[in-house]
């Protein structure tokens, strides 16, 4: 009957509802030399922890001291201030754009020229993202060798 009532303190105990008293109780049970070979594992588990429930740690430990996180403190404050006055005069002065500002070119040639700089520009972007496709298609040929897409 006494091996029943292990048997279920045992099933409680590996869903984690055991009680404080209810461990007492298989420690000291396993603690016997009379277990059956079923419950030998049992035994090795709970002998461990009693063993480990004797050890103590006595090194002191040795907590960091506060005057690093009031460094973080003041760096922090001086941060919003600084963010707070930033804003307020910058907030205050609007952008003043005039129309000479926006890109209106009224000579011809020059606006021809500036066009052309452009779309030079532009071309140039879609030629260095054109050269990368070259390791897509080897990739492809490669693939290919392995795989027979046919």
């Amino acid at each position: 009957m006494e091996l029943q009532k292990i048997k279920d303190l045992l099933e409680k105990y590996e869903a984690g509802e055991t009680s404080l008293a209810e461990e007492k109780k298989l420690r000291e049970y396993f603690k016997r030399n009379e277990v059956p070979d079923s419950l030998k594992p049992y035994q090795i588990i709970f002998g461990f922890s009693e063993i480990e429930s004797k050890k103590s740690y006595e090194k002191e430990i040795l907590l960091p001291s506060n005057k690093q996180d009031n460094r973080y403190l003041w760096t922090a404050i001086a941060a919003s201030v600084i963010l707070v006055v930033g804003l307020f005069f910058f907030q205050n002065k609007p952008l003043e754009m005039s129309d000479s500002d926006l890109g209106n070119i009224q000579d011809k040639e020059v606006a021809l020229q500036k066009s052309m700089e452009a779309l030079k520009m532009v071309s140039e972007l879609m030629n260095e993202g054109k050269e990368d496709l070259i390791y897509l298609k080897e990739f492809n040929n490669t693939k290919n060798k392995f795989i027979k897409t046919e």
